[in-house]
């Protein structure tokens, strides 16, 4: 069938105007409506559903640490959904997400103190108490900071979620020697994006824009 220019556009008009004006997928997704309207934590309404309780929770994946809805049955966590109550996912929960519950059940998950039994790269480790392992470590710092070069200790984390906690601690022994996801990941953005206009996340100048151009969720 051969599509000229003009029976392209009348179709395009008329698609758009079908999807406009029918009951449509398009007109009815989820994003354009405010949310609350979701049967997460309505257990009745899952194909299936047998579970013991619904624990609300926040994901900690990544670090938008969305609202999420875990699903437990004898113990256990058997499903993970979004939080239909949440302010911003309004329901959703990524892959990612949906992918957090193997932070408690992966089979290489460590769940308890380990210390080398071999030598360095022959991967032989032994457990040991956790008295054991921070009695060692406390030792090791207060011998570092004894000598008078604080700097020496590093610590490394990944996105501090403590409160303060680890930068309190830092400072309390007097190091600044600490390597954290920003360190690893986006500070040398950061470091070229401040000095040339400011702020070090590219938040587009929206009260002057007249046009965005915007793919996959709405940034707003």
């Amino acid at each position: 069938m051969k599509i000229t220019r003009r029976g392209f556009v009348k179709f395009g008009i008329a698609s758009g105007a079908a999807i406009a004006i029918g009951d449509s997928l398009f007109a009815n997704a989820d994003e354009l409506g405010l949310g609350g309207k979701g049967v997460a934590i309505d257990k009745s309404k899952i194909k299936g559903a047998d579970f013991d309780k619904v624990v609300p929770y926040t994901c900690l994946v990544c670090n938008v640490e969305d609202g999420g809805l875990a699903y437990i049955k004898d113990g256990r966590v058997r499903k993970l959904e979004g939080n239909d109550k949440h302010v911003s996912t309004r329901g959703r929960l990524c892959a990612k997400g949906n992918s957090g519950m193997w932070h408690i059940y992966d089979p290489d998950r460590i769940l308890y103190p380990l210390k080398r039994a071999g030598k360095r790269g022959e991967g032989k480790w032994k457990m040991v108490s956790w008295d054991e392992a921070i009695t060692e470590v406390a030792n090791k710092i207060k011998a570092v900071v004894d000598k008078g070069h604080p700097n020496e200790i590093m610590l490394k984390w990944g996105r501090d979620r403590s409160g303060g906690a680890t930068g309190r601690f830092m400072k309390t022994l007097g190091t600044n020697t600490g390597v954290n996801h920003t360190s690893t990941c986006e500070s040398s953005k950061k470091i070229g994006m401040q000095p040339t206009w400011g702020p070090d996340i590219e938040t587009p100048d929206f009260a002057n824009t007249k046009y965005i151009l915007n793919f996959g969720s709405n940034i707003l």
